[in-house]
């Protein structure tokens, strides 16, 4: 029995698809192994080559080939050789295709294709940094939305999650004695805005945890207060606005994302169920 695994990871792209498949896969059996990946194959006499070296490592071939000339070309050769060879994409292509009765497209690279999509969110990406925490309010009338929220509501979380859909997100941070600046002000009812609170009983937990990985000693009574202020004028800056209001405590980034992008009917919504 042969001890040593060998996997070719083949594709007509860049190959990050098969490469992962390859990989998870021999993961799974503890034994030597190794995967090799071979991108941008698009002829059949680079099949051929890649069939060489697949004899002489005695490997095994995962491939993600688009074309379906050159993936049949891929497999016939194959089998002839007698050489495992899996296309991975093509059960799913039929399944799809069967559930919808629409035809793939068969274009190679989809994935990284530097699309309109992609470009806004590299921007929405790039703009939500630079717009972090009250960051550059100059150019904040250029968001699509404005979070503001009190320290350890996930703004910042919140605001790249949002961004990674394509969302161009500002935040900016409401304390004891924060006072909204002008730029914000004028954006009422121009920019959709969120405020976030959270549980009042969470939000002194976590102040008297932050106290104490500083070593200070929580004044129970001064925080309790302190805490009640800070909600009292989160909510009258909200009221201000007329802002959403979203409780973030018992919610995960991506329940918040959805309800704003429904809300506000913002690009994208996107859903991650856990089991």
């Amino acid at each position: 029995m042969n001890k040593k695994l060998h996997i070719f990871a083949v594709s007509d792209s860049v190959g990050e698809t098969a490469e992962k498949i390859a990989v998870a896969s021999s993961l799974q059996f503890p034994m030597e192994r190794s995967v090799t990946r071979f991108s941008r194959v698009t002829k059949e006499e680079q099949v051929l080559k890649i069939l060489d070296e697949a004899e002489k490592e005695d490997a095994i071939i995962v491939f993600t080939i688009v074309k379906p000339s050159l993936a049949k070309f891929m497999e016939d050769k194959a089998r002839e050789r007698n050489i495992a060879a899996i296309n991975v994409m093509d059960p799913i292509l039929q399944v799809i295709e069967q559930k919808t009765g629409v035809q793939p497209m068969y274009v190679t690279g989809l994935r990284h294709k530097m699309d309109e999509q992609y470009f806004n969110r590299m921007q929405a990406i790039e703009f939500a940094i630079e717009h972090d925490n009250g960051q550059n309010l100059d150019t904040i009338k250029e968001a699509d939305l404005i979070i503001l929220g009190l320290p350890q509501t996930s703004k910042t979380p919140l605001s790249m999650h949002l961004a990674n859909l394509g969302i161009k997100v500002a935040n900016y941070p409401i304390t004891l004695n924060t006072e909204l600046p002008k730029e914000i002000i004028e954006l009422k009812g121009k920019v959709p805005m969120v405020g976030l609170t959270i549980d009042m009983e969470t939000l002194i937990k976590l102040r008297k945890e932050r106290m104490r990985s500083f070593d200070l000693p929580p004044n129970v009574n001064s925080v309790d207060e302190m805490v009640a202020e800070e909600l009292d004028n989160a909510y009258r800056i909200y009221a201000k606005l007329k802002c959403l209001v979203i409780d973030v405590t018992s919610h995960d980034i991506e329940e918040i994302g959805n309800t704003i992008t429904h809300k506000f009917k913002l690009p994208l919504r996107v859903t991650h169920h856990r089991f």
